[in-house]
């Protein structure tokens, strides 16, 4: 199992960064890593929601929620793709910090193909997951920076 963690400081409350980042069917919206999403499940947001994204060309995730602990910490595990992931969970980890929010994000991920996998991850998987991951706190912190003004 590969794993790392990026962080990012938004300045917004953490209800704020909160709602954003458990309205699961959304991430499309703020994340330019997502062409389209929707959450898969019915009702509100828990323990066992599911979604599916479109990464842009045949690239897809389906997801689940196995952590969901409103505003601290939410787990998101792929359940299906056709990407090289054998497992992977996302984990998102919100600390207030005065009238902001940091935010951690720290994936555990298994590649498919055994050694050839672990290989291809040091090669290069490793890096372009870093630099997804950094691409989605940025688009967290600039949606949820910019509705805060918007709001106000």
């Amino acid at each position: 199992m590969s794993v790392f963690k990026e962080t990012i400081l938004i300045d917004a409350p953490i209800d704020s960064v909160w709602s954003t980042l458990a309205d699961i069917g959304s991430i499309a919206v703020w994340n330019p890593g997502v062409k389209h999403s929707i959450q898969t499940s019915p009702g509100e947001v828990e323990k066992g929601s599911t979604r599916h994204c479109d990464l842009g060309g045949r690239n897809y995730l389906d997801e689940e929620v196995i952590t969901f602990q409103p505003p601290h910490k939410l787990t998101i595990s792929i359940t299906k793709t056709n990407m090289p992931f054998r497992k992977a969970h996302i984990r998102f980890v919100l600390e207030e910090q005065h009238a902001q929010t940091k935010v951690i994000v720290s994936p555990l991920y298994e590649l498919k193909y055994g050694l050839l996998g672990d290989f291809m991850d040091r090669l290069f998987v490793q890096k372009k997951y870093t630099k997804g991951m950094n691409g989605l706190l940025e688009g967290l912190k600039e949606h949820v920076e910019k509705e805060l003004v918007t709001q106000h």
